[in-house]
């Protein structure tokens, strides 16, 4: 809430010093307001651990067309876009308040001027989405969703529960169809595959059926001196049972995964749901399916939502991105749909597919323009159930040119962020030495 304060306090001193009388310094302020906003929204989502959740730009979700700038700037560049056509509307409404409801015949460049940009946009990300190729020849990706919900989840008197859903949902997708890959969602396995008898079974008893699987699971390093360190992890095992490749989380969520600053306050412990805190992952790891040739990543949970995760996944050689998630942390909210949003956003950021598996949520494939391809679902539509889907997914071609965002990050709003502090921080100086005076 504190960075909306701060984009009000600018919008405030901007118009005490110039006010609202003058169409061209409107449409400056039109500019200052998207570039502040823009500024802050990145500042909220990286500083502290960041809380990325929800970004403004994310309202266009279902406009693959307004989207496409993120693969300029990012979301922060989308919504800008947003703040900037709200403040031509706004400064449009004001004027006609000031005039007491008297249009007249005096022109509005303000909302023109917006209007003009979202109408360039728009016409830019059609011809940008006609441009961008679907991708190279599909995989055939199984998406398991167990829907274990969260209370259960960890209840050992549930473990056999949850192998027995695990060996069904995967058998039956087995017998559907030929798939490329089986996906299970975030620590879909009740402890760690790694040394546990029972859950390494159960892996080899699926994967020897001839699908590679990914596994979502907990690890555990064990130093020469002292205590173990614990990662939530994801494992890529082959058709004989060997496991390849395995991703540690790196973005830890606080509270849920981590005790910040244990030892100075200890009390913290009581008051969260987890018994030992995660290490985080040192790096991505770029993942090779086996026979196809296909270089994906994994992004774990929450790191959907973080864009430079995503980026440096891809720049490292990922054409295809995968989120494992458990959203039954959400459940019944709506919380678990706007989750699905965040990777549609990383999805454009980088141009490359993403696809999702969640214990229960939304299990999609989205493609490299933003579009949800294939999603899991009932007859009724609804999204939380048990079951397995089926689909196609075209990863980006090994040779693609990366997106600007990809290549560049955060430069544009991070540049425009800048500035509009600037501007804000001489006001406030001249504010000041106006009252002092």
């Amino acid at each position: 809430a504190q960075y909306i304060a701060l984009f009000v306090v600018g919008a405030a001193l901007w118009w005490r010093r110039w006010g609202v009388d003058r169409w061209w310094r409107n449409v400056l302020f039109m500019l200052f307001a998207a570039a502040w906003w823009a500024g802050l929204e990145l500042a909220r989502s990286t500083w502290f651990t960041g809380f990325p959740w929800n970004p403004l730009g994310a309202t266009q979700y279902r406009n693959a067309a307004l989207l496409q700038p993120a693969a300029w700037g990012g979301v922060s560049l989308v919504s800008a876009l947003v703040v900037w056509v709200n403040a031509g509307v706004a400064l449009t409404v004001i004027q006609y308040m000031e005039r007491r409801g008297h249009w007249g015949r005096h022109p509005h460049p303000e909302i023109i001027a917006a209007f003009l940009v979202v109408s360039l946009v728009f016409a830019w990300g059609v011809k940008r989405l006609r441009a961008t190729p679907p991708g190279e020849l599909p995989i055939r990706a199984a998406l398991i969703q167990t829907d274990i919900p969260q209370d259960e989840k960890w209840d050992e008197d549930n473990i056999n529960t949850i192998y027995q859903r695990l060996r069904e949902l995967t058998l039956g997708a087995l017998r559907a169809g030929r798939s490329d890959l089986i996906i299970w969602p975030e620590t879909a396995l009740p402890d760690d595959v790694a040394t546990s008898e029972p859950s390494y079974n159960l892996v080899y008893e699926l994967v020897t059926n001839g699908t590679p699987i990914l596994v979502g699971s907990m690890d555990t390093h064990w130093p020469e001196s002292g205590r173990p360190k614990f990662f939530n992890s994801s494992f890529l095992f082959d058709v004989n049972g060997e496991p390849l490749q395995v991703y540690d989380k790196r973005h830890l969520v606080p509270f849920g995964e981590y005790i910040p600053l244990p030892h100075l306050m200890p009390f913290l412990q009581a008051l969260t749901p987890i018994q030992e805190s995660f290490s985080a992952g040192a790096t991505s790891t770029v993942f090779t399916l086996p026979g196809r040739e296909v270089s994906f990543s994994v992004l774990i949970c929450f790191e959907d939502t973080v864009a430079h995760l995503a980026r440096e996944s891809v720049r490292n050689g990922a054409r295809m991105l995968v989120n494992q998630t458990n959203d039954a942390w959400f459940d019944p909210s709506a919380a678990s749909r706007q989750h699905m949003v965040q990777s549609i956003l990383r999805a454009v950021e980088n141009g490359v597919p993403l696809v999702r598996v969640a214990n229960t949520g939304v299990s999609c494939v989205i493609d490299r323009r933003g579009a949800v391809q294939a999603r899991l679902e009932d007859e009724q539509g609804h999204t939380r159930v048990k079951g397995f889907k089926l689909a196609e997914v075209r990863p980006a071609p090994p040779d693609m040119p990366l997106t600007f965002f990809t290549r560049h990050g955060d430069v544009i709003p991070v540049a425009a962020g800048l500035a509009a502090l600037a501007l804000v921080l001489v006001l406030a100086w001249r504010e000041h030495r106006a009252a002092a005076g």
